[in-house]
């Protein structure tokens, strides 16, 4: 009976510092590093549940909820995270038709999904021997592949934390997975007992089910050959240009109510958050390019709806702009794996295509398209700016604040 009195104070601390330690994990992941991260807040949900879980759980209970806690998993992602640096997204899901997978962390430069396996060697080699499809990792990383080929097939990763039997890792290898972790030898005194040739057989022979299909979208134009920049040099969208020259991001500029409720929402931000100045200092330093179209439609722009004053300034800017000729097809790369989204317009497709072409970084305030991008795991580089419309004709309609 002393016994069993004695044994509750030891799980009642294991309680305790297991809470502890989750919530130092949560800690971590409020640093600002975290703080660009999408889908963050899913992840500190989802430890906040198990905080909660521990609390709330039973002491008969609580020797198992303490071995099956997840927290272990979180926590190797949240180190994997800081080791990399680079991450973008954590615990995102990605559906094809109906195979819907988790992916534990992707990163955007280069494109890789990210799966982290905290299982020992042992218990991953009884888990695919026993055909346990929830745990079969071979039949999991292959379900990773299938669904990937539709968001612009990124590397796929697989980090064991605790290993993995070499056999099962060379059947990964060779199918185009990249392995990280420990090889286990199957004669390792942990595995004895655990596989039999036919399984080992299995492993080494070419699986026809890898086989990849054909592609349903449409094939990417090639990305034409263009002298890499020798000098700093960044793209210009039209918004870009936009912000540049208009007198709302002008001293005084946005010190207007205007009769159009949507520059007025603009002129909020301006008040509260100048724009130009970030810009300009990004571009410090820096060779101008723009898409010859893309180019032209802004000069249209500006000739039309442009003051006085936003001519003027358009006018300067152009002398330090470089027009790089459009390609043939009006999208390559992975922007003519866009082609399918209506609301896409032929400037946008060739502001990007001229950014592949060129290898160079976009200042943009073209928050849609991107997110569209985003929605097929396919990335470019940019800098995000906030949209400025031109104003100067309308400040004769509009009341000074």
């Amino acid at each position: 009976m002393s016994d069993n009195v004695e044994a509750i104070p030891t799980i009642e601390q294991r309680r305790t510092e297991k809470i502890n330690e989750v919530k130092a994990a949560l800690q971590k992941l409020a640093h600002p590093r975290f703080e660009k991260l999408t889908n963050r807040g899913k992840m500190e949900k989802m430890m906040q549940t198990e905080i909660e879980l521990l609390q709330k759980s039973p002491t008969a209970k609580l020797e198992n909820h303490l071995v099956t806690c997840n927290y272990a998993f979180y926590k190797s992602i949240i180190d994997e995270i800081e080791t990399m640096g680079n991450a973008s997204a954590v615990c995102m899901n990605f559906k094809r038709e109906r195979v819907l997978i988790s992916v534990d962390i992707i990163t955007n430069e280069p494109h890789v999904w990210i799966k982290v396996v905290n299982r020992s060697a042992k218990t991953i080699l009884i888990e695919y021997r026993d055909g346990k499809r929830s745990g079969d990792i071979i039949e999991q990383i292959k379900q990773h592949q299938y669904v990937s080929r539709r968001f612009n097939k990124p590397l796929i990763r697989v980090i064991f934390k605790n290993g993995i039997l070499r056999e099962m890792a060379e059947k990964l290898t060779r199918h185009g997975i990249h392995v990280v972790g420990e090889l286990v030898e199957k004669e390792d005194p942990l595995l004895i007992g655990k596989w039999n040739e036919d399984m080992i057989e299995k492993l080494n022979e070419d699986d026809p089910s890898w086989k990849e299909e054909e592609e349903e979208s449409p094939r990417s134009a090639p990305i034409p050959a263009y002298p890499a920049p020798t000098v700093p040099t960044l793209n210009l969208d039209i918004s870009a240009v936009m912000l540049l020259v208009s007198n709302l991001c002008e001293p005084g500029g946005a010190n207007f109510m205007f009769k159009e409720e949507m520059i007025n929402k603009h002129a909020a931000c301006e008040r509260m958050k100048p724009a130009k100045a970030e810009v300009l200092k990004r571009m410090e330093g820096h060779k101008l390019i723009m898409s010859k179209m893309a180019f032209e439609r802004v000069s249209e722009i500006v000739s039309t709806v442009g003051g006085a004053k936003e001519k003027e300034r358009f006018a300067e800017l152009v002398k330090t702009i470089e027009q790089i000729p459009d390609p043939v097809d009006e999208a390559v790369g992975d922007v003519a794996k866009l082609n399918s989204v209506k609301d896409i317009t032929p400037y946008t497709k060739r502001v990007f295509s001229c950014a592949l072409i060129t290898k160079t970084r976009t200042i943009t305030a073209n928050a849609s398209f991107l997110e569209h991008a985003k929605q097929k795991s396919i990335y470019f580089k940019t800098i995000v700016i906030k949209p400025r419309p031109l104003t100067e004709q309308k400040e004769a309609f509009a009341q000074p604040l």
